[in-house]
């Protein structure tokens, strides 16, 4: 089951693309999952982009194994004593009692969805990828360190965040996370 991207969801994938307008985007890429797609949907077009979103399945949400498809709310319902167990439990040790991929399996799918989009377009291109905080925060942590996104930390919705990558192929982190474009402009009234 997916989540339908909401109204507040439209409005800062709106505010996103507002925020890169100027930019030169030579290809948009996507997580295929609705949320994520309908976001890179609105991102090219606040951003005037002309070329289609491509959807990539490597980089999609963690598979989340039994909690796939529900809500917090839905397992707490269902049985609150394991919801309990399972949130004291490290991260990792979560992800492999539901029979999640772990993070090296998240890494390797979207460390390959990355290297594809990479190998399709010349050096110095400028691409927005759309994908989603968990597998972000798993790939940040891995390139530059656990502190990057400290403890359960993830990368905010429709937060930009922006790498370079050199002639050493190694990626370098210019932005994480930011959220500045979704804070509301001052008003201005007629009279000031």
């Amino acid at each position: 089951m997916e989540f339908p991207l909401s109204e507040e969801g439209r409005e800062q994938a709106r505010l996103a693309g507002t925020a890169l307008v100027g930019e030169r985007l030579d290809a948009v890429y996507s997580s295929p999952l609705g949320r994520a797609f309908e976001t890179a949907e609105i991102i090219a077009r606040e951003t005037g982009f002309r070329g289609s979103v491509v959807p990539l399945e490597g980089l999609m949400e963690r598979r989340g194994g039994s909690l796939e498809g529900t809500t917090h709310e839905q397992r707490v319902a269902r049985n609150q004593e394991f919801t309990k167990k399972l949130l004291s439990l490290p991260e990792e040790e979560r992800w492999s009692l539901v029979g999640a991929e772990t993070d090296e399996e998240v890494l390797a799918r979207f460390e390959g969805a990355i290297s594809g989009i990479r190998a399709r377009h010349a050096a110095g291109a400028r691409l927005a990828v759309v994908t989603h905080g968990g597998v972000m925060r798993v790939f940040l942590r891995a390139r530059f360190g656990p502190d990057v996104l400290p403890g359960t930390e993830r990368a905010a919705n429709a937060s930009i965040t922006r790498l370079e990558w050199g002639a050493e192929d190694e990626p370098r982190l210019l932005e994480v996370s930011s959220t500045r474009h979704l804070s509301s402009p001052p008003r201005v009234s007629a009279t000031e």
